[in-house]
C-alpha cells in the first residue's frame, strides 16, 4: 500500500495516511485545503539531493586538487 502526506495548506497541520485513510478522508473533507504528497516521491526527492551533494563535492575537490598541482607546476617552473 502506498502512504502519503496530507498537509492542510491553511494551518499547515501534517498528516500521514495510506490509501484507504485517504480515500476515506477526502470522502469527508474538500480537495482544494490539502496537498497530497506521495512518500516514495519525498524519499526519492531526498535521495535525489544527497546525491547531488556529494556529486558536487566531489567535482570541487577534484577541480581544487588540479588547481593546486597546476599551481605547483607553474611555481617549479619560475623558481
Amino acid at each position: 500500500m502506498k502512504n502519503f502526506k496530507i498537509t492542510n495548506l491553511k494551518s499547515k497541520l501534517v498528516q500521514y495516511m495510506n490509501e484507504s485513510e485517504k480515500e476515506q478522508f477526502f470522502t469527508k473533507n474538500s480537495l482544494g485545503n490539502y496537498k497530497r504528497e506521495s512518500m516514495k516521491e519525498i524519499r526519492n526527492k531526498k535521495i535525489e539531493n544527497i546525491a547531488f551533494t556529494v556529486f558536487t563535492m566531489a567535482a570541487f575537490s577534484i577541480l581544487l586538487l588540479l588547481m593546486c598541482g597546476t599551481l605547483g607546476f607553474i611555481d617549479s617552473l619560475i623558481f
